[in-house]
């Protein structure tokens, strides 16, 4: 009677959890299933199987399809452990479940609740935030933190590897001529021919608007130079066809070694990335390896540490400006004129020469913060007495704020437009040449005047003269200080000096650093000097009314 009682009880409570949203079982104190409802027999991989089937089965049985579930029984059952036991995110056949074992008091309560739909979302949500969503390749987030990984595990067990930084060539053309969506549609289509390329497990990823990378696990370099050549060269036979129109693109690529004795992230990747700037200078469509305990290796990561310094400048005020008096040479002026220079000032106050940390400042694209910061000292501390000269970089020329910014600090400072001069480099100003023409007369109409510095320096100075507004020409020093020993030299700056005097030019000679360069420019005609023979640059504080430069404790 009892027996039966049991039967119907057992009958009872297998119809109530029958109904409940998750799945119930129940261990008796010998660990055989008890009550166990539809759900709990679909998710421990017994589908073909009813409730009653597994009724008075012994868990080794029961939980034989998950390896996580069954060990936890064979601890419990073997070694009286603690009954109470959460399982998270268990994968049995379709379904992902958690499960929470739970002591009763003549045996145990299993429940499994099914988060498959829940553990899919966060699977997408996990996808999208590691991937790009027009080529499903990885984003520069997945890249750098597997390149990391690698990297520690590379130093940890000397295991050789590459990134490579790629960079399409002529892809801008695509998106002015046929739009953004052939731009897409190009970028999936490359996507693809990268990716065949690889193996299993390497990674690529896009990085940037037509800029994508590699990691190379365990990888000898001569096998990544393979690789990236064939993309290269897949790339290059590419007609990508869109409309009416058909184009051909190709890559410039950069291969940095991982060897484990680099350990930084930003020292491998950003060594990959002037690799592929070095070979789109050599004439693009090619690839360019760079490998740690090389020279070019060492430059890079003294570039590195360059950005670094100047970042911390920048944000610390640390850059100084000096100035040098630029003298006429066969007359006087009313006004003294004084070209300033940005000179850096380290931890321990010693002066750092531009021509060691501009380089880096223009290949890490911080030449127009500089300009910038530049700009706003030297106005603040100008003497409205003197005039001055102001370098401005190729890059801050391309910048269509730059003007305005200008504008603003001499209304600011209440600067007269006439007292300053903007030099810009001859090779900047043919390179980017309508946007600095823009600049010019826009800063012309204002009252502001302009030097081509560095002229000569170019494969196209005197043609370049006929189609840009500037008032002073100011001769490439290479020429100057090699006046008084090379004919050449004296020829070209002669021929310089007539041109200049023809286009109502007033031309300047730097480099001025001894007598005979001083009387030779004097007899050529040059109008302006500068140089170290006459004025070595000083510390600009503030310029008093003599012949000297006075410096106070601030500006005023």
């Amino acid at each position: 009677m009892q027996n039966r009682d049991a039967v119907h009880l057992r009958k009872y409570l297998t119809g109530i959890v029958g109904n409940a949203p998750f799945g119930i079982i129940t261990l008796s104190a010998t660990h055989e299933v008890g009550i166990i409802n539809v759900d709990a027999v679909n998710f421990l991989g017994h589908g073909a199987s009813k409730p009653e089937n597994l009724i008075d089965i012994h868990f080794t049985q029961a939980f034989s399809q998950i390896p996580e579930l069954l060990e936890v029984f064979n601890k419990i059952s073997t070694q009286e452990n603690e009954v109470n036991h959460d399982l998270t995110d268990i994968c049995s056949g379709p379904f992902v479940i958690n499960i929470k074992i739970r002591q009763l008091f003549n045996g145990s309560l299993i429940i499994i609740e099914n988060v498959t739909k829940q553990h899919q979302l966060e699977s997408r949500l996990r996808h999208q935030a590691s991937h790009d969503s027009l080529t499903k390749l990885a984003n520069r987030q997945q890249f750098d933190q597997r390149l990391d990984d690698y990297i520690i595990k590379a130093c940890q067990h000397d295991l050789p590897g590459a990134v490579i930084y790629i960079d399409l060539d002529r892809f801008k053309i695509v998106n002015d001529t046929a739009g953004h969506a052939a731009g897409d549609e190009l970028l999936q289509s490359v996507s693809k021919i990268l990716h065949s390329n690889v193996r299993s497990r390497d990674l690529v990823a896009r990085i940037g608007g037509d800029e994508f990378a590699v990691l190379l696990e365990d990888c000898q370099l001569i096998m990544a130079e393979k690789i990236a050549e064939a993309m290269r060269d897949d790339v290059q036979k590419l007609v990508f066809h869109y409309g009416e129109f058909a184009f051909n693109v190709g890559l410039s690529a950069g291969i940095a070694a991982i060897d484990g004795s680099v350990d930084q992230l930003s020292s491998i990747f950003n060594a990959a990335d002037n690799a592929c700037q070095t070979a789109k200078k050599a004439g693009r469509n090619r690839v360019h390896t760079i490998v740690p305990s090389t020279e070019e290796f060492e430059d890079h990561k003294q570039d590195i540490d360059w950005r670094l310094k100047i970042n911390k400048a920048l944000l610390t005020n640390s850059f100084v400006l000096y100035a040098q008096e630029i003298f006429p040479i066969n007359k006087s002026l009313e006004l003294r004129t004084f070209e300033l220079f940005v000179r850096l000032q380290d931890d321990h106050g010693h002066i750092i020469p531009p021509s060691l940390f501009i380089p880096s400042a223009e290949r890490y694209d911080l030449m127009s913060l500089i300009d910038r910061w530049v700009l706003e000292n030297s106005f603040a501390l100008m003497d409205r007495e003197h005039c001055y000269a102001i370098n401005i970089s190729g890059q801050s020329t391309t910048d269509e704020s730059l003007g305005g910014f200008i504008l603003g600090l001499q209304q600011k400072f209440k600067i007269t437009p006439s007292h300053i001069t903007f030099e810009i480099s001859e090779t900047a100003a043919i390179h980017n040449s309508k946007q600095c023409s823009r600049l010019i007369n826009f800063l012309k109409d204002k009252g502001f005047k302009f030097a081509l510095d560095d002229f000569g320096a170019g494969m196209s100075s005197f043609s370049y003269l006929k189609n840009v507004s500037i008032n002073y020409l100011k001769i490439d020093s290479s020429f100057i200080i090699n006046i008084a020993n090379e004919p050449s030299s004296y020829a070209i700056v002669k021929a310089i000096n007539e041109v200049g005097h023809a286009m109502n030019l007033k031309t300047i000679a730097g480099c001025v650093e001894d007598e005979d360069i001083l009387r030779i420019v004097q007899e050529i005609g040059i109008d302006y000097a500068q140089g170290y023979h006459m004025h070595k640059p000083q510390l600009l504080k503030r310029l008093g009314k003599n012949n000297n430069i006075i410096p106070i404790s601030s500006a005023s």
